[in-house]
């Protein structure tokens, strides 16, 4: 809503590890970003699985809006954005039948060889989806409950990714926006719809897809009885760029086609914004994957394991990110590598074992447990030369000459990474937005409620809101 002409939005972002909610105003053409309320989550077993406690994170999201409530605010607006593949099945009724399964549940490590069998191995698949075969895509997901939940799956009437699952809950509307669902591998890309082909391979009901929506397209009002409960009127809930990527590259200061994004967390998603996919051998053979953007572009990235390893060893030495650094600081001349995305390092038991195996594996110099700062270097220097890497193949593949990097998201906090991306690639690097996937989930919304009209004038806006660094 637009009070004294400054309109009031919510931006839920949502990841696998925790939730945030931010709170934007707009006001003298710049925007801000206030994170209101947070809250941490963890995949919880039960019995067979790794499940993510979808009702503990909509309680969360209520809180969330409670507090801008309680500041005297009514929104305009509220977008939701999370990570993707992830989805829940709703009953006839409308109910949940079960809370998600969470994307590092390791049930699918082998999916890829049941599905090669009925004629959809990752060539296929590419070839119909233009999305690299990862074991979490939710073709795979969904093929492992139709053998293991089958219960579940025969009794669901809508399939929901996990942004359309929490408007449907504000709202009562169903809807799958384009890139959330892109994510699946389960969309023809050439087509833009559901793939007919792959349904019916494996034998899943096409009416149990929700209709695809446009990214900015609006989901509905929020309920009348949530928003009595909240304590306001309804506003507009709006299908955002919903897979947090997609949100992420919208807020990326890209002005030209020779200019490739780094969107750096836990994951670091690495690529340039296409107009039309690229589905050729050497995509495939690179493992460049086709996602929807928003306003009908293609994200062209490689989905490359980030920040994530370096999570693990804070958690397992238990000390600073500060300390981590300057560690791996002292010791970033050493040559020890791993590969980043070695299926290992995907969920392992251990980290610090893993890598030390990896190195025997791969007949490097052993390395002692104690050795803390080599095994952290060793990492950060393996990531920066797999950014180097995968631009070199990006630009052969798109042939264009990339010449610009833009870095964001949480990872552009961790100095270290930036500087040797910046040595490695030897591109000219900005960072910044941190809050990137807030501030894409915002914009959207923004333009839905025509306060910008393009793209264009979405990232001139970031630049004038929020501090860009170059270096």
């Amino acid at each position: 809503m637009m009070i004294n002409n400054k309109f009031y939005s919510i931006a839920c972002d949502f990841g696998s590890s925790g939730g945030k909610i931010f709170l934007s105003k707009f006001e003298n053409d710049k925007m801000t970003l206030d994170e209101v309320h947070r809250f941490s989550l963890t995949p919880i077993k039960i019995n067979n699985y790794y499940y993510t406690d979808f009702i503990y994170m909509y309680n969360e999201l209520l809180k969330g809006i409670k507090k801008v409530i309680d500041m005297g605010i009514q929104p305009s607006s509220l977008g939701i954005n999370s990570w993707g593949v992830d989805y829940a099945y709703i009953d006839k009724n409308g109910e949940l039948l079960s809370n998600p399964i969470n994307y590092r549940d390791t049930r699918t490590i082998d999916t890829i060889k049941k599905l090669e069998k009925i004629g959809l191995g990752a060539r296929e698949l590419y070839d119909i989806t233009g999305i690299s075969c990862m074991p979490f895509n939710t073709i795979m997901q969904i093929y492992e409950d139709m053998q293991g939940r089958a219960d579940i799956v025969n009794n669901a009437s809508k399939l929901l990714f996990t942004p359309d699952l929490f408007a449907y809950f504000l709202t009562g509307n169903i809807s799958s926006e384009f890139t959330i669902s892109s994510t699946s591998q389960l969309i023809d890309i050439r087509k833009k719809q559901w793939s007919k082909e792959i349904l019916e391979k494996i034998n899943f009901d096409i009416n149990k897809l929700p209709d695809l929506s446009e990214a900015g397209t609006k989901k509905g009002l929020l309920r009348q009885e949530i928003a009595d409960y909240l304590g306001c009127k309804p506003f507009d809930i709006i299908a955002v760029a919903s897979h947090d990527t997609a949100s992420a590259v919208l807020s990326s200061p890209i002005f030209d086609d020779n200019t490739a994004y780094l969107s750096s967390g836990s994951w670091s998603l690495l690529g340039a914004e296409l107009r039309e996919p690229i589905i050729t051998q050497e995509s495939f053979e690179n493992g460049f994957t086709n996602e929807m953007g928003y306003n009908n572009t293609i994200r062209f990235l490689e989905n490359i394991n980030g920040l994530w390893t370096i999570q693990l060893l804070q958690k397992k030495y238990q000390i600073s990110f500060n300390d981590m650094e300057k560690l791996a600081r002292d010791n970033i001349k050493d040559e020890h590598r791993i590969d980043i995305n070695d299926n290992r390092f995907y969920n392992p038991k251990d980290i610090e074992d893993e890598i030390l195996n990896y190195y025997k594996d791969t007949d490097q110099p052993s390395v002692s447990k104690n050795s803390k700062g080599i095994i952290i270097a060793s990492v950060y220097n393996s990531l920066a030369e797999s950014y180097s890497k995968y631009i070199n193949s990006l630009s052969k593949i798109i042939n264009k000459d990339i010449n610009k990097l833009c870095i964001v998201g949480g990872g552009t906090r961790d100095k270290l990474i930036c500087e040797l991306t910046k040595e490695k690639t030897n591109l000219n690097v900005s960072v910044g937005p941190i809050e990137c996937t807030a501030t894409g989930n915002i914009l959207a919304q923004f333009k839905s409620l025509n306060i910008v009209k393009d793209i264009k004038e979405m990232r001139k806006l970031v630049i004038n809101s929020f501090e860009i660094n170059e270096i």
